[in-house]
Formats: structure tokens, sequence, C-alpha cells
């Protein structure tokens, strides 16, 4: 009907400027009179409306308070019900709540309802008419009541929608106290008018004001609570003995000066598409002229051209919209199996067991997936692996179809490229299609040279091992967070209190006993973590360690094992950077140097180490760059004692030490009249000026222990922990170094805290802290307040990579090295 109407060119242009004419005359009549005009009581009584709204927004708090108070109400009555006591009847437990209603009158009746919404026990007059479906899988929910009660509380007392509930029903008297509570904390007048609305606009409490209502009112909605949600209650302040000024009419003489924009407007487009129908209708006659003469219909070229791409556009608009929604899908099916099969190397399989087409991806020459799948014959597909293996593919095909779960099987690829001989793994499993066809899904991955098949004992055995890791992640965070405080406790009473020898000797004994348990806890995070000796496979943070720290931990083992009562000399300085290798392959060589000097007979055992910086002279033979040059040395042998040469051991440390990249040298293997002597370089980490400084720090916190606490900057720090003991032992040793500590139990209190005040200088965060980490509350404070030096604190080796930009303290740590991260900070 619409294609038959016709409107002319002219009327339809003036139409359209008349329209946008009016339109802008009405947006300027509209700023005028919001800039000018009164529009409502908050322009024309200011203080009035800042009441109201004050008003409305302290009684939305209040009923909020009201709620989480319901809550807990809901809760205490629950504990009356002993639902654990299974030798209660739900009838003793009807009464328990009818007691319990009447010292609670602002609740209209309560039920208890069983999981599947069955009745247990009521009390009061409406307790059995309960909605028994409403809010059985929420925790707390809030819903609007019948009419004779405002709204209905719903608390699940266990896990929700599998546990017990219990049903409160508010009484109108609810909110009785609220709007006389709220106009006395206040100052609000007796004139102002509480009214409350549901989430659906029903009324619970007063009646509503209209939407033309001329009265002043203002309305705030309830934000919930840490309780329980906001229900989407609308609370309206009003106040109905005070009228609005009526608003003033409208100028006539402005509606005049409209009327006659728009008619303006519409002449000037009515002649301006005058103009444009005239050419149009000049086209149309040529082309009918030329119908004429050759004796056909006219026909105008417009209306040719018109039909035409209608016609082209309609059909098109149609193909595209049906190809744009199947490959919708397909390149969403498409794009996570490629997802898929790049995360995690294995190749994703079609098999239609009637057909016996395969479908799959494989990569391409640049190592991506191919843009299109590959389809081939099952036939084709099995002449790709071995002649002997290809009856197995048969075989796991039709096991496959036979039963249920996963088929495994292992084939070798053949052919004259560089993939014959591979090991394949093929998982096969049943399946069906959207369209309830059988199919046949598998997953394929190659099987690199000594790697075992992908079986499900050896993926249970990976999942063991991860799950052995984290246990003893734990247990050594555990283990680290005991010994730091017995290290901070016991280095402050000795450094503060007057002990005399005995009490002295003691304590430093209980020290030595502490820095062993370090010892032992890197020792058992190197065993659960594996990797070779050279430190290579090792994860990235286990492959360095501190020479200085791993030798004296280790040197006490080798005295009471190995070396007896011989005597043992360290000279290794505590500002050497770290060494390139894992503290495994420095105790191995350390092992076997030991039981050389052992079995030789020689007397005493003395190791020395210096730093051989990365622009020193290099020294043939040995590794260039940044190293750590150690020197390992005995007394000769006695006259008369007995010597079992052991040539072995000095080949097994040549070994380990150049499988690491490090160099080894021996002067004198200690065989004949002279002592034994060797040189050992070890590959050390680059140190940058951040590492120095920290170094020097312990340096001078070394000195400072020797000679007597010099006096350092007083910060203000951070300390974040959420371990109490720890964090109280931590607080007693930063104090005793003149350090103002704030302390924070969790990353989230630390952040209010930094919101509130964020004037310090460091902040000291515990990793292993549940829900947020150290690291990220390190990453959220460095973006938030870059000035704050943040200082990880952590067991040696169980901080991730991204945590190397931050200055970092091994737990269980010395006063020297708290002192020195902190020197390096105010440095």
């Amino acid at each position: 009907m619409l294609d038959s109407v016709r409107i002319s060119l002219k009327v339809l242009n003036a139409a359209q400027l008349a329209t946008v004419a009016a339109a802008a005359f009405g947006l300027a009549w509209f700023g005028g009179a919001l800039s000018g005009a009164p529009r409502d009581a908050a322009t024309a009584r200011p203080a009035l409306a800042q009441s109201l709204v004050q008003a409305a927004r302290a009684y939305a708090d209040a009923l909020d308070e009201e709620l989480s108070a319901s809550i807990n109400d809901a809760r205490n009555a629950a504990l009356l019900l002993r639902l654990d006591d299974s030798t209660l009847s739900d009838s003793w437990r009807a009464g328990r709540l009818q007691d319990w209603l009447a010292l609670n009158p602002r609740y209209r009746d309560a039920a208890l309802l069983a999981p599947d919404g069955t009745l247990r026990a009521a009390g009061g007059p409406g307790g059995t008419r309960v909605d028994r479906s409403s809010a059985r899988n929420a925790q707390v929910a809030v819903a609007a009541g019948p009419e004779d009660a405002p709204f209905a509380l719903t608390l699940a007392l266990g896990l929700p929608g599998r546990s017990d509930r219990l049903v409160l029903r508010a009484s109108p008297a609810y909110f009785n106290s609220l709007g006389e509570r709220v106009r006395r904390a206040h100052g609000a007048g007796d004139g102002i008018r509480f009214a409350v609305a549901g989430a659906d606009g029903r009324p619970l409490v007063g009646p509503l004001p209209a939407a033309d209502d001329p009265h002043p009112h203002e309305a705030a909605p309830t934000r919930g609570s840490r309780d329980i949600a906001s229900p989407g209650w609308l609370v309206t302040a009003s106040a109905p003995g005070i009228p609005l000024r009526p608003a003033a009419g409208p100028d006539p003489r402005l509606i005049a000066l409209g009327l006659g924009l728009v008619l303006a407007a519409g002449g000037l487009g009515y002649a301006l598409g005058g103009r444009v129908s005239a050419r149009l209708r000049r086209l149309a006659e040529e082309a009918g002229t030329a119908g004429e003469t050759e004796g056909e219909a006219p026909v105008s070229r417009v209306r040719e051209i018109a039909a035409i791409a209608g016609t082209v556009r309609d059909r098109a608009q149609s193909a595209d919209a049906r190809l744009a929604g199947a490959g919708t899908g397909l390149d969403r099916v498409r794009g996570r199996l490629q997802t898929f099969e790049a995360m995690s190397g294995w190749t994703c399989w079609e098999i239609d067991p009637e057909t016996r087409q395969v479908v799959w991806s494989d990569p391409d020459g640049t190592g991506t997936l191919a843009a299109a799948d590959r389809v081939a014959t099952l036939a084709d597909l099995a002449a790709r692996f071995e002649p002997a293996d290809r009856p197995l593919l048969d075989l796991a095909l039709a096991a496959a179809l036979g039963a249920d779960g996963p088929h495994d099987v292992v084939m070798r690829t053949s052919g004259p490229g560089p993939e014959s001989g591979r090991r394949l793994l093929v998982r096969l499993l049943r399946g069906r299609d959207a369209a309830g066809r059988l199919r046949v899904h598998a997953l394929s991955r190659t099987i690199r040279e000594g790697e075992p098949a992908d079986t499900p004992a050896g993926a249970n055995e990976r999942r063991r091992n991860l799950v052995l890791r984290r246990v003893t992640d734990g247990i050594v965070h555990d283990f680290n967070d005991v010994l730091t405080v017995v290290l901070a406790n016991l280095g402050v009473l000795r450094r503060q209190t007057g002990l005399d020898p005995r009490q002295a000797a003691l304590t430093d004994a209980a020290l030595a006993g502490a820095h062993r348990g370090a010892a032992l806890t890197r020792r058992l995070l190197n065993l659960v973590r594996g990797g070779d000796l050279a430190g290579e496979a090792a994860p990235a943070e286990l492959a360095s360690s501190d020479l200085a720290a791993t030798v004296a931990a280790f040197l006490p083992f080798l005295q009471a094992n190995v070396l007896r009562d011989a005597p043992l000399v360290t000279r290794i300085p505590g500002d050497l950077p770290k060494a390139a290798c894992s503290e495994r392959l420095v105790e191995l060589v350390l092992l076997n140097l030991a039981f050389h000097v052992r079995d030789l007979g020689l007397h005493g055992f003395a190791i020395g180490a210096a730093e051989h910086p990365a622009g020193a002279t290099p020294v043939p033979g040995m590794p260039e760059g940044p190293a750590l040059r150690v020197l390992f040395a005995s007394g000769r042998r006695p006259p008369g004692a007995a010597a079992r040469p052991q040539v072995r051991a000095l080949e097994t440390v040549g070994r380990l030490l150049r499988g690491s990249g490090g160099g080894w040298r021996v002067l004198s293997d200690g065989c004949g009249e002279e002592a034994f002597l060797a040189e050992a370089w070890l590959r050390a980490e680059a140190r940058p000026a951040e590492a120095r400084t920290v170094e020097a720090g312990r340096a001078d916190a070394r000195q400072d222990a020797i000679a007597g606490p010099a006096p350092q900057a007083s910060l203000r720090i951070l300390l974040v922990e959420s371990d109490s003991l720890v964090r109280a032992s931590l607080v007693e040793a930063l104090a005793e170094l003149g350090h103002d500590v704030v302390q924070a139990a969790s990353g989230e209190h630390a952040l209010s805290l930094l919101a509130r005040d964020a004037a310090f200088d460091a902040m000291i965060a515990d990793q292993a802290m549940p829900v947020m980490t150290g690291l990220q509350l390190a990453a959220t404070v460095v973006e938030r307040h870059p000035g704050i030096r943040v200082i990880l604190a952590s067991p040696h080796g169980q901080l991730p990579a991204a945590a190397r930009r931050f200055l970092q303290l091994d737990k269980p740590f010395r006063r020297e090295d708290l002192a020195a991260v902190l020197a390096a900070r105010a440095a």
C-alpha cells in the first residue's frame, strides 16, 4: 500500500526543512527555559531541596542497616532451631519460632523450608503462605511480600540450593521507627514524609508522590551493605505542606516567531524542490519520447534503475545474511580449535566412520595453523604411518566406536621428508555432531625423543608432582616464617639485653641453628623442583645462588660427616654477586673436594673467593665476562698418614663446573708432597647499579654488626604481612633499626591505608598472602604510588620472574639483610 502512495518532491523537501526548523526552535526554547526559568523546587527553594536530598539518603542508609540487622536476626533465629540435632522434631522448632516472633514484633511470621521447598516449621499467622520456590539458589535474598507484609527475607543456612532456608516476613511496623529516627538524627522537620517503593514499583511504606505532584520531593536508592546487595528500593522524601510555584506560561511572541521560521523554511524547501523535480521530469519525458519513436512502451530510466537496484539489493542482503550467520559460527568454532591447538600442541581430528573422511589442521611453514582445514580419506591418512602401525589405527578406531572413554595409540610416521620417524600419540573419543550423527574425535601430538607417551598414568604423575611442589612450597614458606620469627626475636634479645656469657652462647647457638634450618629449606626446594646440575633445566629463580651463604650453610654438614675434626677456614666476602648456578651444584663441588682431601689424609680445608669483574683481563681457559674466582686449598699430609688417592672426585668437579659454563684448574692434586690447591671459576650474574647499592648496604650492615649499629636515616615503612606473629617480630626488628612502621594484615588493608595516606618511603610485602599476593599488591602500588619503593619477602626460589624488578628479601633473613635493603632505599 505504501508503494502506491505518491508524494511530490517539492512537498517532501518543504516538510523536511520545516521539521528541521521546528526542531531547532524547540531546542533553543528549551535551552532558554533551562537557563532562565525556575524548573522545580530545587531552584525555587534550594535549602528545602538540599534538606530533602539529605533526608532521603539518610533514610536509605538507615534502611540498609536495618536489612543487615535482619540478616543477623535470621542467623540468631536459626541458632535457636538447633538444626544439627536430629532428635528434635519440627513441631518443637515451630514452637521456638513462635517464641522468637513474640520477642521480635517487627516480623509478622517466619518459616523453615527444606532444600526442596517443603515447609518444615512455621511461626506466626502467615508462615504457611511463604513462596517456597523463591531464592532457592541464593545465600541471602529480599523479595516483595504479600499485601499484609512489606517484604520477605530468605537466608540459606548452608550451601545455597542444598540446605535449609529460613524465611522472615516483615510486619507493617518494620518501618515505623525509621522515619522518626532519621528526622531526629539529621534535624529534619516534622513536615517531611518518607515513602519506600520496591524494585517492581509497589509501595512498601507510605503513599508514593505522583510524577506531576506540585509539592517538592527528592528520591535516593538503597545501596546495600557488606552482607547483602541492594534490593533496588527507592526512598522518596517529600514536603506535602509546601507547594511549588506554578511555572509561567509561554510567551505568545515567541510562538509567533517560531511559527514564522517554520513557514519560511517550508517555503524555501518547496522552491528548491521544484528546481530538482523539474530536471527529473525532463529526464522522464526524454525516455518516453525515445520509446514512442521506436514503437515500444515508454520506460523511465529512473524507474528501471531503481527496480533493478532494489532487486539486486534484496537478493544480496538475503544471501549475505545467511552466509554471515553460517560463517560466524564456523569462524567461532575454528578460532576455538586453533587456539586450543596453538596453546596445547595437540592437533584436532574429526573422523566420519561412514564415509571414512578425516578433517584436521596442520601447521604451515611458519609454525602457525593453516587457514583452511585439510580433508582426506582414512586410507590416505594411514599411508603417512609405518606399514606395521597402520592396523593399530583401525583397531583403535573400532575400540572407540565400540566403547566410551579415550583410546590411545602410538604410531610412527613414514615418508621421505623430515617428518619421517616421528612418534605420534593419537587419542580417540566417540561423539556425535549437532545433527546426532556418530563421529570419532581425535587428538594427536608428537612425542619428543626420550619423552614418555602422554598416557593417563603419565598425566597423573605430573599432577602428583605439581601437587607435591605446591605442598612443599607451602611447608617451606611456613617453616621460613617460623625461622624469621626466631631470628628476629633472638637478634633483638642478643643486642638489646645484657646477657651473661652462658646466655649469649646459648643465643648464638640458637641463631646458628636457625640459619642451618634455612639452608635445609633451600635444599628441600632444590630436591623437589629438580633440574640438572648446571641449572639449565631448573627454574630460573633456583639457577642462582649466594656463594657465601651456601658455603656457610653446607660447611657444618661437611665437618660433621666428612672432614670430622679437620679445621675449616673460609674467606668469602659477603658482597659478591650471585653465582649463575644452583646451590646444589656448589654443594656437590664442596662434597667431592672434601672427600678428596679426606681420602688423601690432607690436614685442613680452606676456601676463598673473589670477584672477577667483566672488564678485567680474561684468563685463558676460563669463562669470559663477570665471574667468581674460588680457591680451594688444604694443608700437607702429616708424616705417616695413610692415603687413598681418588682422582675421580676432581674429574667429577671439572665436569660439573664446565657443564655450568664455568672453569676448573688443578694446580696441585695433593697426591705428592705438596698440598692440594685448585681454582674454580663460576659464572656470575650481572650486577646492576641498584644491586651494587644493596651489596654495599649489606657490607655496611655487617660492619655495623661488628662495630655497633651506626645511625641510619629513619624511614616510614608500610609492613604488609598476613601472619600476625611474623608481623609483630618484624615490627620489633624495624623499630630497633630506628624506622617508623605502619602495619597491614592484607593487600586490601594496605591499599585502604595508602588511599588515606601515601606518605611512605618503602613497603615490605610478603609474597604468599591469601587473596592478593605480594606481587599483585606491588604492581598496584607501583601504578598508583610510584614514589614508594617495594620490597618483596619470600623464601629463596619462590618469587616468579616478574618480581625481579623489585627488591627481594629472602626469608628467613638476618638483621643485616634487612638493614641492607632499607639502606638501598635510603640511598
